[in-house]
Parts: structure tokens; sequence; C-alpha cells
């Protein structure tokens, strides 16, 4: 089996726990690759587990990016997905970098977050680590679009309550309930910011 040559060069984020790199012979793909040693909260295997558990179930992919599956490298295994591209082949932006740039308004900002709740529920899908730089705005055509999760689905942790999540409908509905509440505090947090011009904008 070959294995994926990575350097920083191809580094194009970094969270707490994972690193994003671009696939090095697929620019329309990443890898997400663990690079905090010992950790209990392995994201790349959960996500993992819950994206199959979604494609088992035939779910509506649309607004989530596609998971690959594994791959080696040589910074270690990492996680392929797929990346986020706008109909003119031009990679989209977070949701946030548009709000803060001023590129959408109120009116089209809120048309988007509720054809993501409305997607979200009548598909079931956890969205946990819902921070605003995990969705992306896609443009589907010069006056279409809409947004993407890529990123912070299924739990953060492997453990009890992510197979509660799963298989106790019950309770999933009241977690995604939950979330988007939390989706939408962080959101009017983020407004506030950006119109008092206090948003850092290494974090856009």
């Amino acid at each position: 089996m070959s294995i994926i040559k990575l350097d920083e060069s191809l580094l194009i984020a970094k969270g707490g726990e994972r690193a994003c790199y671009l696939y090095p012979t697929d620019d329309k793909k990443i890898i997400k690759i663990l690079y905090t040693e010992g950790t209990h909260n392995n994201q790349n295997r959960l996500e993992y587990i819950y994206m199959n558990y979604l494609k088992r179930k035939k779910t509506d992919l649309s607004h989530i990016t596609d998971c690959y599956g594994y791959i080696m490298t040589t910074l270690g295994k990492g996680l392929v997905y797929e990346r986020v591209f706008d109909y003119d082949n031009k990679p989209s932006k977070s949701f946030r970098y548009m709000i803060a740039h001023k590129l959408i308004d109120e009116k089209e900002q809120n048309r988007l977050l509720n054809e993501l709740k409305q997607y979200l529920d009548k598909n079931k899908i956890l969205f946990i680590d819902n921070s605003m730089t995990n969705i992306f705005y896609k443009k589907t055509s010069l006056n279409s679009a809409k947004l993407v999760i890529v990123d912070g689905l299924g739990a953060k942790r492997i453990g009890f309550k992510f197979y509660l999540y799963l298989y106790l409908p019950f309770y999933r509905n009241y977690k995604i309930k939950k979330q988007w509440q939390k989706l939408m505090w962080l959101y009017n947090k983020d407004i506030t910011r950006i119109k008092n011009n206090t948003m850092p904008m290494h974090r856009l």
C-alpha cells in the first residue's frame, strides 16, 4: 500500500486535536490527521463510525461533506474527506467569513440557516461541534447557495452517550434541538462581535 507524503506546505487548518491537509494528488479532497498523542477523544474514529452509520441508513448527504475512509500518510493514519468547492471550482469560504466580510445579507443568512435546520431535523443528523467555522457557504450557481457542514458531526467523544444518540430517537432528537439552539447562540454572538468590530480576523 502506497503512503501519501504530507508536509507543512499542504496544511490548511489546525484544531485542538487534528490538522487538515490538502490531498497532494487530488485538490478535491482533504486529509484529517490526528496529531495529539494519547488523546481519549479520537475524532477521526468517531467520524468514521458516524459517517458509516449515516450511509448505512442511506442518509441524504447534500449538506455535509462525504468521507472516503482511511489512508496512510507520512504523518500517520488520516481520514479522507470531500473538499467543498463552489460551482465555478473555487474553494468555498466559511459561513463566518462570508458574514464578516458582508458578502451575504441578513435575509440570505436566515434563509440558509432555516434550510440547514430543516435538513438536520429531517435527516436526524447530529451537528455537535457547531462552530460557525465548521459551516461553509457553497455557491451552487451564480445566484444560489447552500450551507455545508465540514466538521463536528456525531458527538464530542465515543462513549455511552454517542450510542444513545444513534439508537434512541427521543434522545437523538432532543440533542439535535439542543445543539441547534447552541448554534444560534453562537451565530448571534458572532454577529454582535462582527458589528462591533471585535471579531479577531484570524478566526475567520
